[in-house]
């Protein structure tokens, strides 16, 4: 299984949200993880509703901080999906175990940790991420070059 970061701000919505759809259409193939490179935040319970009402998987789902996945006993990830500007200034900082292909997959509406949790927001991003993801989930892993991946996964940037 690969290891899968997503990554963004504060952790509370989008990469929550991203994680959630990774462990619904990656299952057997991807193990999926969220972080937020500010410290974790609190998971609203609009968004745990949000996943729920759309049969995704939130057992376990919870806000993270980067140092949690990083540390001396954190996984090594195949790939490391930002979501937020923020996330991926952290990306160049930041060593992460393995040596994974990173991509940037900005969302418009994160800005410096800020959360826009109302349902249209939600819904937005919970459309744009699930395309992204469902094709990412479908690419050849493990059969592409990694040159090949990186191209693939930087394309999907600007699929909304």
């Amino acid at each position: 299984m690969l290891n899968v970061l997503f990554l963004d701000s504060g952790n509370t919505s989008h990469s929550l949200i991203a994680e959630s759809i990774l462990r619904a259409s990656g299952r057997g193939r991807f193990h999926a993880h969220s972080a937020g490179c500010l410290s974790a935040g609190s998971v609203g319970d609009d968004v745990m509703a949000f996943l729920r009402e759309r049969n995704l998987p939130v057992e376990g789902l919870r806000s993270k901080g980067l140092r949690e996945l990083t540390g001396p006993e954190g996984p090594s990830f195949a790939f490391v999906i930002t979501l937020s500007e923020l996330a991926a200034a952290t990306t160049s900082e930041r060593t992460f175990h393995g040596d994974p292909v990173v991509a940037h997959w900005h969302l418009d509406d994160e800005e410096d940790g800020e959360r826009d949790a109302s349902i249209w927001a939600l819904r937005d991003s919970f459309w744009i991420l699930s395309r992204r993801i469902k094709i990412f989930a479908s690419l050849p892993h493990g059969k592409a070059s990694r040159h090949v991946l990186e191209n693939r996964l930087h394309a999907l940037e600007s699929w909304q």
